[in-house]
């Protein structure tokens, strides 16, 4: 097959990733790519990738005469290239590509990929659009599909969930033998690590980790570290309110890292007290593809990549006593720690592989192409 991907930011998300790896693995598996993009970090990454780009689009914008030359850029586009898959990846520009799509590519299926936390607005001129220049949509989870059906009235049947993967080459036990990451957070071989990756943000609920942290019996020996850049929230903030709680001492601060197979190779448990977003949640896939157990809260996709007692523990958002008695039944249970780490390397490394993702995003593709081209 021949796909044009339209990826309308320049920034790193959630969207970007799920496009970008997807993008990738449609070009392992044979499949001809080419990605519309903006200059940023999601184009550096897709050359990457080896990905062939096109970035004189611009989309991200109000400018009229901005969208009218991507118009004309796209009409060429998809005259020259002749994509039998269209697919969007972020709101602004998927009306366009559909529109431009009925004129000048009429033979695709165009394919509205909804991977961020966002749930699709519930508007007339929304549901036009969708209903009009869309044939089919790709969700990154079950929560998506039933919003997509919900707000815009779209059929079922035409909407298919194909979660975000991870590289269990890349994120797997093992990594670190050394576990070197242990000393640097302040960590010996009798404590229980406890791992959170995430920016600094209200949505990621830290203050819910560090109440946690406090509730725990202060005889067990349990350390935090959390790792992320300031968004919103700062590393003094973080500070602040850790001494407030009196837990300053179990606590170790990272900024970003280039190793993170490594650290989350060293650690004992992944925690996840985020009380939104949470559209793909990568690091949950990340910890269990190393094989470690997770607790994490009951939002976005959370529910349906982690299995409450089978990878770890799901909990509600803002409930820290909740969070504080998963993460003590696995700091005093190191068996149990084992099991379910187990569970979730096994489980990631059955249905959220690059391979898996590639294969089941070939077929919503097919069964796309051969919706449009034989309408019930």
């Amino acid at each position: 097959m021949k796909v044009i991907q339209v990826l309308n930011s320049p920034h790193w998300s959630g969207a970007s990733h799920y496009c970008t790896l997807l993008g990738r693995q449609l070009r392992a598996m044979g499949h001809e790519v080419l990605l519309l993009t903006e200059p940023g970090k999601a184009l550096d990454k897709a050359r990457a990738f080896g990905i062939p780009c096109d970035d004189t689009i611009r989309l991200n914008h109000r400018n009229p005469g901005l969208y009218a030359h991507a118009m004309k850029r796209m009409k060429t586009i998809f005259r020259t290239f002749r994509p039998d898959i269209i697919s969007a990846h972020i709101n602004e520009g998927a009306w366009m590509a559909g529109l431009m799509a009925r004129w000048f590519a009429p033979g695709a299926a165009v394919v509205r990929a909804r991977t961020d936390i966002d749930p699709p607005k519930g508007h007339f001129v929304n549901r036009f659009v969708h209903h009009a220049w869309t044939d089919h949509i790709m969700v990154s989870s079950l929560l998506h599909k039933r919003l997509c059906q919900k707000l815009l009235a779209f059929p079922a049947e035409a909407i298919d969930v194909v979660y975000g993967p991870i590289d269990t080459q890349q994120f797997r036990p093992g990594t670190d033998p050394r576990r070197a990451f242990r000393q640097e957070a302040g960590a010996d071989d009798t404590t229980v690590l406890i791992g959170m990756v995430a920016r600094f943000d209200p949505v990621k609920g830290h203050e819910y980790a560090l109440e946690a942290l406090r509730l725990l019996d202060p005889r067990l020996p349990v350390r935090l570290a959390l790792l992320g850049y300031e968004n919103e929230r700062t590393f003094a903030w973080i500070r602040r309110t850790a001494e407030t709680l009196g837990v300053a001492d179990r606590v170790a601060t990272f900024g970003f890292r280039e190793d993170l197979p490594a650290v989350l190779d060293a650690i004992d448990i992944g925690l996840i007290t985020s009380v939104g977003s949470e559209a793909n949640c990568r690091i949950a896939l990340e910890c269990m593809a190393t094989g470690k157990p997770v607790v994490a809260t009951a939002v976005g996709v959370i529910p349906e990549v982690v299995r409450d007692e089978e990878e770890g523990f799901v909990v509600p958002p803002r409930d820290p006593v909740a969070t504080g008695r998963a993460l003590t039944r696995l700091i005093q249970n190191p068996a149990l720690r084992t099991r379910l780490g187990a569970n979730g390397r096994a489980r990631t490394s059955t249905h959220f592989t690059l391979e898996v993702f590639g294969r089941q995003a070939e077929r919503v593709y097919r069964k796309a192409l051969d919706r449009k081209r034989h309408p019930a």
